[in-house]
């Protein structure tokens, strides 16, 4: 019995070493003004988050890629009430560590018409607040056990993945933010909605 409880402990701490720094995470507060930071279209463009935001308030969707099928599955959700979202003056955008030429995957395994972005380099995740490291360990579990590569995914070798969050910007300020460590739970859609109404 206690050789099992060693054994469980020995294979489980990779991901608890990844799930304590997820909780070490110090997410921008609202009534902060957003950081100036570049994101990356599908045809590779740059763009500058303060012109993507500056005419239309917005609802920032930060999910860790389109490999994540609780990502895919919120943006699936979200994606059910952009007609609504629009109606109330805001616009979504998703905002992910994938490389530009991966965003057409989240629009695959979403089903969804939100505009996506790529954030490869990490500088948005970090300027928000969300950043946390994939050690060595557990980046080796992702790739060999579940043939998972977070580099060919990004593009890059810094092995950084965002907590999953939800901002809403009006005027480059943050006005809401959701931000949840436990990756599997998200923002409901009627949650939103809800905040968006008072706002």
């Amino acid at each position: 019995m206690r050789l099992f409880i060693f054994l469980m402990a020995a294979l489980s701490a990779p991901f608890l070493a990844a799930q304590n720094s997820m909780h070490d995470i110090c997410p921008l507060k609202v009534g902060s003004e957003i950081p100036s930071v570049t994101l990356t279209d599908k045809t590779n463009e740059a763009h500058t988050l303060a012109d993507l935001t500056t005419e239309t308030p917005s609802v920032l969707i930060f999910y860790r890629g389109a490999w994540c099928g609780y990502c895919t599955k919120h943006l699936a959700e979200l994606n059910d009430i952009k007609a609504e979202v629009e109606e109330l003056g805001y616009q979504m955008l998703g905002i992910t560590v994938d490389q530009a030429e991966k965003l057409e995957e989240s629009d695959k395994r979403g089903k969804s018409e939100i505009p996506v972005y790529s954030d490869a380099s990490a500088e948005a995740i970090q300027a928000f607040g969300l950043d946390w490291q994939v050690d060595d360990e557990l980046f080796s579990k992702y790739k060999n056990d579940y043939k998972l590569d977070l580099e060919a995914w990004s593009g890059q070798t810094h092995h950084t993945l965002p907590v999953p969050a939800v901002f809403v910007v009006k005027d480059g300020i943050v006005q809401f933010q959701y931000v949840n460590p436990k990756y599997s739970t998200r923002l409901k859609p009627a949650t939103l909605l809800a905040v968006l109404q008072t706002l």
